[in-house]
C-alpha cells in the first residue's frame, strides 16, 4: 500500500504542471468544457479527470527519445496576436473614404459596439459616392484569420446621400440580414481569450444598382451580392485588444 501511494505521489509530482495547465483550461475555456459535458454526458469533474488521464498517459509512455528544449515563444504565457491580411484603411477607387468619430483606423473599437457592452454597432462616415450611386451597404466580418471570416453584421439599402450611419439607428430603407451567428442584425463581437485581439473589418459598398437584399435574408448569400455586384469599396479596420 505504502508503495503504492509513494508512487501515486511521484506522478503526482511529475504532473503538476499538467495538473495547473488543466486548471487554468478550465477558466479560460469553461464554453468548451461546457461543450464537451454536453456531448460526453458527463459532469465537470469526469472532464477534468478524463483530459488528466489522458495527459498522464502521454507523459508516462516513452519511446527512447529525448524531448527538445522549448523556444522562448513557446513558453510565453500570452496569445501573440493572430496575423492578419486587412489593412487598418482601404480608400475605393474613386476616393471615397469610410470613417467612423469613435475610433481611429486599426484602433481598438469602441466598448459598446461590444458583447461586453450595449451590442450597438458604431457611428460610421464616408465621403462623397460618385454620382449615379443607386444604394450603399455595410458589412462587418472578423478578418482574425482572413481565410475563413466571419459576418458579424450587413446592413444594406442604404440612401448613399446620407453619408453616415448613427451607432444602433437602422436608417429609414436600409434593411439587415442574417449574421453567421443565425441572427438578424449586428453580431456580439467578442474576445473569448484573455490575451490576443481580434480584427474587425467594416466595409462600404458603392453599387450602381439597387442589391434587392430583402430584412432577415442569408448573410452569407447576401455578402456574395455585395462582393460580386459592388462598383467599389472601401474599408475600415477596428480590433478587439484582450487585457491578458
Amino acid at each position: 500500500m505504502s508503495k503504492a501511494l509513494g508512487h501515486a505521489q511521484t506522478l503526482l509530482g511529475r504532473h503538476s504542471l499538467a495538473i495547473a495547465s488543466i486548471t487554468v483550461f478550465g477558466q479560460r475555456h469553461a464554453h468548451l468544457t461546457y461543450r464537451l459535458r454536453r456531448v460526453l454526458g458527463v459532469g465537470p469533474m469526469k472532464v477534468v479527470a478524463a483530459t488528466f488521464l489522458v495527459m498522464l498517459a502521454a507523459g508516462c509512455s516513452s519511446d527512447g527519445r529525448e524531448l527538445a528544449q522549448p523556444e522562448d515563444w513557446q513558453t510565453t504565457t500570452t496569445r501573440p496576436a493572430p496575423p492578419t491580411s486587412a489593412l487598418a484603411e482601404e480608400v475605393s477607387t474613386s476616393g471615397v473614404l469610410l470613417s467612423s468619430p469613435q475610433f481611429q483606423p486599426g484602433a481598438d473599437i469602441p466598448i459598446e459596439s461590444t458583447c461586453a457592452g450595449a451590442n450597438m454597432f458604431p457611428t460610421l462616415e464616408w465621403s462623397t459616392v460618385p454620382a449615379g450611386t443607386a444604394e450603399v451597404a455595410l458589412t462587418l466580418s472578423d478578418q482574425t484569420n482572413s481565410e475563413e471570416p466571419v459576418l458579424i453584421w450587413l446592413m444594406a439599402g442604404i440612401d448613399p446621400n446620407r453619408g453616415s450611419v448613427e451607432s444602433g439607428v437602422l436608417p429609414n430603407g436600409a434593411v439587415e440580414t442574417l449574421n453567421d451567428y443565425g441572427n438578424p442584425g449586428y453580431g456580439t463581437p467578442c474576445l473569448e481569450e484573455l490575451a490576443g485581439q481580434r480584427d474587425l473589418q467594416f466595409r462600404l459598398y458603392v453599387l450602381d444598382v439597387p442589391s434587392g437584399i430583402q430584412p432577415g435574408d442569408p448573410g452569407n448569400t447576401s455578402w456574395d451580392t455585395l462582393r460580386s455586384s459592388a462598383a467599389e469599396s472601401a474599408s475600415l479596420l477596428a480590433r478587439i485588444t484582450g487585457q491578458g
